[in-house]
């Protein structure tokens, strides 16, 4: 999880307040304890700072072990529904991509109001598909949060990307209560607030209060049951054929040992 995630953990089990001065307190002992051992690094990830690099390898032999770890056939191809994830924020990804990755579904990431060039490419990449779509949507229970998920579905459709289905799987409301996520005030000086208050409360809570746990299961719950199982046996068991063929080509391909 994010030092974030971490940190609204830990203010649901009342060890420490939703305060700034908390938040740091919490940053610099994860610090600590990946430091002197205590902490794993795998155990939080920061996803702030991405990189960016080619692809260059040391010779034809280091490209082949690429190709033979990295080959993965799309299960989806054959399977009667298609799906994807949308999430608001970038930061929960390294909570859920271990069962996305694992389902070979798709994630996308707003980072708030979607701009009018991703719609588009959306949009165009749904009128492709001719099969049921279904979008499953994590984002905050705020006023921002649940604008972004209605204003984003009704820009795709003008977009001419034809009908899908959008399913929210967090935030809920019920949420707050059932998993004792600390709280955030209604900013009032939000266009939108006024809307959100008739229709929920004065509580609202951001996407990474969510047990990781709980946010994981979801999605694997909700894209399991689009799925065709005996169709997806058999891609994986084509998949293995097709994997096996790989290896035997790439295995005579020249390394820097023996050129």
């Amino acid at each position: 999880m994010t030092v974030r995630q971490c940190f609204y953990r830990l203010v649901s089990a009342a060890c420490i307040e939703n305060t700034r001065a908390d938040y740091q307190k919490v940053s610099r002992a994860l610090t600590r304890a990946r430091e002197d051992g205590r902490c794993d690094y795998d155990w939080v990830v920061d996803r702030s700072r991405p990189e960016y690099a080619p692809n260059v390898f040391d010779d034809p032999g280091d490209y082949a072990r690429i190709v033979q770890r990295s080959y993965r056939r799309d299960y989806w191809t054959s399977q009667p529904n298609y799906a994807e994830v949308w999430v608001e924020k970038d930061a929960i990804i390294g909570s859920i991509e271990t069962v996305t990755d694992a389902l070979g579904i798709r994630v996308r990431v707003g980072r708030g109001f979607v701009s009018t060039s991703k719609v588009h490419e959306i949009a165009e990449h749904f009128a492709d598909v001719s099969k049921p779509i279904t979008v499953f949507y994590c984002g905050d229970h705020d006023p921002s949060g649940r604008n972004i998920e209605q204003d984003v579905r009704a820009r795709v459709l003008a977009h001419g990307s034809g009908p899908f289905t959008m399913k929210r799987l967090a935030i809920h409301a019920s949420d707050i209560r059932r998993f004792n996520l600390p709280p955030l005030q209604v900013k009032l000086t939000d266009s939108r607030a006024f809307g959100f208050l008739v229709r929920y409360s004065n509580r609202c809570v951001e996407l990474d209060a969510l047990p990781p746990t709980e946010l994981r299961r979801r999605i694997r719950e909700a894209v399991l049951e689009l799925i065709d199982r005996e169709l997806w046996d058999r891609a994986i068991a084509v998949e293995k054929v097709e994997l096996a063929s790989i290896i035997d080509s790439v295995s005579r391909w020249p390394t820097r040992a023996n050129a």
